[in-house]
């Protein structure tokens, strides 16, 4: 008799969480590179003020390193998913086409991965958050760890994508880059007339949301449906990729 369809996806679920824990590397990724990141950063930034636009409070002055804080929490946590979902891919590819061959559904395999990264980005957001509460604290707490997670998680699904067509060193450095760039430099609160290109990248909403939640006690529910919006539209682009490759394979 063959095993329901949820009871196979938890096995794949399980196995590639026991290969994370057989992993050095994944696991400084997600503890070491956190924490070293928020920590120092936020220990070395200036206490100048610095103007940022806030929703509900308009423009206000906060502590440089206040609002790197905030910023750096989405960042860790898309450089880590993306970086862990790249890895992921490169290392499942292979062993996902023998897992079809054998009788696994795509649709299985595909959301057990899904599953790791959501672990991964929730890992990262924590272990972020925990580093930051230290020095400063978020107004609301749940909203800012959940546009952490959306970051890392829409992260996680390119850092897939990137998986399936590009070599590990072209991966590695497009997703070392892409978030630092897309969160600190496109998204800053700071810029007032920020670049078109900043709407479509796939920071954008979750780190609006985290700014919002991170600086003010009103977090606006638009955007944080837009992010949502953006991870099912990267997810299913992904699923797409993932099946042709499989049936490729």
């Amino acid at each position: 008799m063959s095993r329901p369809r949820t009871g196979r996806a938890r096995t794949a679920f399980e196995m590639g969480l026991r290969e994370y824990a057989r992993t050095p590397v994944l696991l400084a990724l997600l503890v070491f590179l956190p924490a070293y990141f928020v920590g120092v950063l936020v220990f070395l930034l200036p206490e100048s003020s610095v103007p940022v636009e806030v929703a509900g409070r308009g423009t206000v002055a906060v502590p440089s390193s206040e609002l790197y804080g905030i910023l750096l929490v989405p960042l860790v946590s898309g450089l880590v998913g993306g970086v862990a979902g790249l890895f992921l891919m490169l290392a499942a590819r292979s062993a996902d086409g023998r897992l079809v061959v054998a009788g696994y559904r795509p649709v299985e395999l595909l959301v057990a991965r899904v599953g790791l990264l959501a672990v991964a980005g929730a890992v990262a957001a924590v272990v972020s958050l925990g580093v930051l509460s230290v020095e400063v604290v978020p107004e609301r707490l749940g909203w800012f760890a959940l546009a952490s997670v959306l970051a890392g998680v829409t992260y996680g699904l390119v850092g897939t994508l990137a998986g399936l067509v590009l070599s590990r060193l072209a991966g590695v450095y497009l997703l070392l880059f892409a978030p630092m760039v897309d969160v600190f430099f496109f998204q800053n609160p700071m810029v007032s007339d920020p670049h078109w290109l900043a709407a479509y990248l796939p920071g954008h909403f979750a780190t609006e949301v985290a700014v919002d939640a991170g600086l003010s006690a009103s977090v606006a529910l638009e955007p944080l449906g837009w992010a949502v919006a953006y991870l099912a539209t990267v997810g299913v682009v992904t699923a797409v990729a993932y099946y042709r490759t499989m049936r490729i394979g």
